[in-house]
């Protein structure tokens, strides 16, 4: 910072120049010569304590000015001393003139208790929450922050009305049990993935275990570098072995598939009424399935089901074109496709911007609109006053034609009286998504090859299209199983043929014994014919004239979710996988269809 030390440099003379002046006058005057500084703060290293007398661990940054500030919250199960080691957004907010607390969940890292994934945020977010805006430097008004685990421990605690708290922006993360761990009623075999690398080494290194990795980034290494699959095929699932000793819960959600009583601790889709705070929402067409259905699902019930007016107000979305990750102004590119320069988001000045107007009374610091969306095929982004999108009219393109002879159609118009589509799912050889440790963009023909993928697309649009909301298909379908999985995907097909997905494969899918709601399982008749509906899909996307719209349909999605093993039986003791024909038909009486949100132009 050269500019900086010379300014100083030239302040420094300044005063000493009027010093020398004032005592050859014969007069003394005293300057601090460390004077108060917006970019003078200090880190400090605390201890929280639960109403049941356990201790969380936290890291501090404050203005080194004294006065009482706004306060701002990070719980994280993942390490505040790592997180503190590249996390810009503490630092930037206490030269702001920000408390901050960055805090390590309960049972890890530098907190004590034992950890149980989400079991005690309720408690103890509402418990954080008080205690630090009891703090002598906080001036009472709380917000939080953070994505993923760090965004759903938010909504958990603001199902428990802490009183202080006036704003939180919980990032990529769902709002309930069943749009999580389980997703259309399949297992998420995502969490094997999240247990091994992230979760293990601190238990092991608590236990004083030698026989595995204590640090996360070393086993995270190990773990990607593995062959995984075995773990994601091990049969009966409830008798895989890496988590039994340090996560046992996981087991624990295998064995409780239906939406019940059982998840409360988990879900707050019934709490909305007891929230005061406005949030600020965020995820990505690219993000883990769970995240543009809960940013949806929340942003609707923020409006509609909230305590108070300021929560109704102030509360903002944002959807763009991302993924799982973490967001900067030069993160542009994901997977196979460049979004070019606005694609890129500096979240941690939107995030502070918001947080200066809400805990701060700054009205003109936030320009965010209540809904900001990127439209991808054209990138760039839209304001828009809700969501989803009421000008959008639904626009039925319905499937034609032989889905596994590459003339599989979409048309406006009603099918004629023709043949369906079968095909033989075999568990053993599920469809398999290159993209699943993060899902991205990619041409996706590799999997539209197989002859368990039904491909149905449109004729060459004449002029663009906009695509924008929540895909939904309704299918007519058969089995001879008593259980099996219909998924789909939505792709732009470019005119060289590539076709690329619009959105993350985890994303509309459901397993048949819930086509009827997630807290009971009816089982199907063989031969006999559903009428189902998918969804939970979202995206926007400006199909340009010379493209096509394609979708296609498939049984499977690994290692995003359990093969279903089309047996009928307990999904997770069952060891037995045998294959299903599966059938999907389009006639005048079983018109099967994609139903697109279309945005007039």
């Amino acid at each position: 910072m050269p500019q900086l030390n010379k300014r100083y440099n030239r302040t420094t003379m300044r005063i000493l120049l009027i010093r020398m002046l004032f005592l050859l006058s014969g007069f003394t005057i005293s300057f601090p010569l460390s004077a108060q500084h917006l970019l003078n703060i200090i880190r400090e290293e605390v201890k929280i304590p639960m109403r049941d007398g356990v201790e969380l661990g936290a890291i501090v940054y404050r203005p080194e000015e004294p006065g009482k500030y706004p306060t701002i919250v990070y719980r994280t199960p993942y390490g505040v001393d790592n997180y503190d080691t590249y996390a810009q957004i503490p630092i930037k907010a206490a030269r702001r003139g920000y408390l901050v607390f960055m805090v390590d969940v309960r049972g890890r890292y530098r907190s004590e208790g034992e950890f149980e994934a989400y079991r005690n945020e309720k408690l103890d977010g509402y418990d954080v929450i008080e205690w630090v805006a009891q703090h002598p430097q906080s001036n009472g008004r709380v917000g939080t922050y953070g994505g993923s685990y760090p965004g759903i421990v938010q909504w958990l605690a603001m199902s428990q009305s802490p009183p202080h708290l006036e704003a939180a922006a919980p990032e990529l993360t769902p709002i309930g049990s069943h749009h999580f761990m389980y997703y259309g009623g399949a297992f998420s075999h995502a969490w094997i993935d999240w247990f091994m690398p992230y979760i293990l080494p601190d238990k092991m290194k608590r236990a004083q275990d030698p026989t595995g990795i204590w640090d996360a980034s070393r086993a995270t290494e190990a773990w990607e570098a593995s062959d995984r699959q075995p773990w994601y095929d091990y049969r009966p699932m409830t008798e895989m072995p890496l988590l039994k000793q340090y996560a046992p819960e996981y087991y624990q959600w295998l064995t409780h598939p239906d939406s019940s009583a059982w998840w409360d601790f988990l879900n707050v889709e019934q709490d909305f009424k007891k929230i005061r705070n406005p949030a600020l929402l965020l995820s990505g067409w690219y993000d883990a399935a769970y995240g543009p259905e809960g940013a949806s699902r929340a942003f609707h019930k923020m409006k509609e089901e909230t305590a108070t007016i300021e929560a109704r107000q102030d509360t903002r979305l944002i959807l763009g074109p991302w993924n799982h990750t973490s967001l900067n102004s030069r993160k542009t590119r994901f997977g196979e496709v460049e979004f070019a320069t606005n694609a890129g988001l500096d979240y941690d000045e939107e995030l502070l911007d918001w947080f200066d107007e809400i805990l701060r009374d700054k009205t003109d610091k936030s320009h965010l609109p209540p809904v900001s969306i990127f439209v991808m095929g054209e990138n760039k982004w839209r304001a828009e006053n809700e969501w989803p999108l009421q000008r959008a009219i639904t626009t039925s393109f319905y499937l034609q034609g032989s889905g596994k002879e590459s003339d599989g159609k979409l048309d406006r118009s009603l099918p004629p009286n023709e043949e369906p589509d079968q095909y033989l799912f075999d568990p053993n050889n599920p469809v398999w998504d290159k993209s699943y440790e993060k899902s991205y963009p990619y041409d996706q023909r590799t999997i539209e090859s197989r002859k368990d993928v039904m491909v149905y697309t449109s004729q060459v649009l004449e002029q663009p299209m906009e695509v924008t909301g929540e895909i939904k298909v309704e299918l007519f379908v058969s089995s001879t199983a008593a259980d099996t999985d219909f998924s789909f995907t939505l792709c732009d097909v470019y005119p060289d043929g590539t076709s690329i997905n619009l959105h993350g494969l985890d994303a509309g899918y459901l397993r048949m014994r819930y086509r009827n709601g997630q807290d009971k399982q009816e089982f199907m008749e063989p031969g006999e014919v559903y009428s189902i509906t998918i969804g939970q899909a979202y995206t926007s996307n400006l199909f340009q004239a010379g493209h096509r719209i394609r979708i296609y349909v498939t049984s499977s999605m690994a290692p995003h979710y359990d093969p279903n093993p089309n047996t009928g039986r307990d999904i997770a003791t069952e060891t037995k996988l045998i294959s299903a024909k599966n059938t999907i038909y389009h006639d005048r009486t079983r018109p099967s269809r994609v139903l697109l949100p279309v945005v007039p132009r």
